[in-house]
């Protein structure tokens, strides 16, 4: 039952970004679900996602769909409401909105348009798996890494160059492409920790390197997120002997592998970056 605090929760006119659980419902607060009893319009990232939540804690407010296709349109109906004295929540499916989710759109038309807000703190699968990581801070958050291959190849050697621990999610059927990139952008034997299932019954944390976690040939299920160690200072200090390697390729190719094969166990026996001997070898033979 709400107090007589909560039923004053929220005011005209003002917006509320409301962290959702990204798993165990136990997670929502008080103050998030006050308030969105009280709105007048939930602004959602998906109206099934939200609709289920809602019927979890009896909320009873109309679902406004507001995603990625729509945020820009849906902008001149946000001003309307607000300007009718209307109060709205936005949620995205899991987690805090905003982060790799619909929002950001949002706050920067609210602060152009001087309009005031509240953001409803609570769980976040990014600060949930750099806790449980271990590892220390501070930390990067990339969100998804850019399909794009142009995109894709920047981001992971920004990251490669990143002294600090790093964080990203993952999809499940994108999880070998990303493993096989980060381990050739980076270094196979970087210290990784996986969060999956987050506050779930099946939630795994599992630690290890990027190469083990590979070998171990998982069927992905489930979100996860990938936590990256920062670099150990041997990864920086030696110089591998890029001669030697790229012999070493040569003489695979001589006893019938392919130079692909010849890059990959080479680069995986050496812990070095595919890519990186890659284009050594190629030069090498432009030369």
């Amino acid at each position: 039952m709400l107090s007589s605090l909560d039923r004053s929760s929220v005011e005209p006119g003002h917006v509320y970004l409301v962290a959702t659980p990204i798993g165990n419902l136990e997670d929502f607060s008080f103050r998030g679900v006050a308030v969105l009893k009280q709105v007048d319009r939930i602004l959602c990232e998906d109206t099934r996602q939200t609709n289920i939540l809602c019927r979890a804690f009896d909320i009873h407010r109309p679902l406004v769909s507001f995603h990625a296709h729509n945020a820009y349109r849906r902008l001149t109906q946000i001003s309307e409401w607000l300007d009718q004295g209307e109060s709205l929540a936005l949620v995205s499916d899991r987690g805090m909105p905003s982060v790799s989710d619909p929002g950001q759109e949002l706050m920067v038309w609210l602060y152009e348009h001087n309009r005031s807000f509240s953001v409803i703190p609570g769980a976040s699968a990014q600060v949930t798996a750099f806790v449980g990581s271990g590892f220390p801070h501070p930390y990067i958050f990339w969100g998804f890494l850019p399909p794009q291959t142009k995109a894709r190849h920047q981001r992971l050697e920004v990251m490669r160059g990143c002294p600090y621990t790093q964080v990203i999610y993952e999809a499940p059927h994108h999880m070998d492409k990303t493993l096989s990139d980060l381990a050739e952008a980076l270094d196979p034997n970087r210290p990784l920790v996986l969060g999956r299932e987050l506050t779930k019954h099946f939630e795994e944390y599992w630690k290890g390197t990027i190469s083990v976690l590979i070998d171990q040939h998982r069927s992905w299920q489930g979100e996860a997120v990938l936590v990256l160690g920062p670099p150990t200072s041997s990864d920086d200090s030696v110089e591998p002997d890029w001669d030697f390697l790229i012999e070493s390729v040569a003489q695979l190719e001589t006893q019938g592998h392919t130079t692909k094969e010849a890059i990959r166990m080479t680069a995986s026996q050496s812990h070095v970056s595919r890519r990186e001997l890659y284009n050594r070898v190629q030069k090498s033979r432009i030369n």
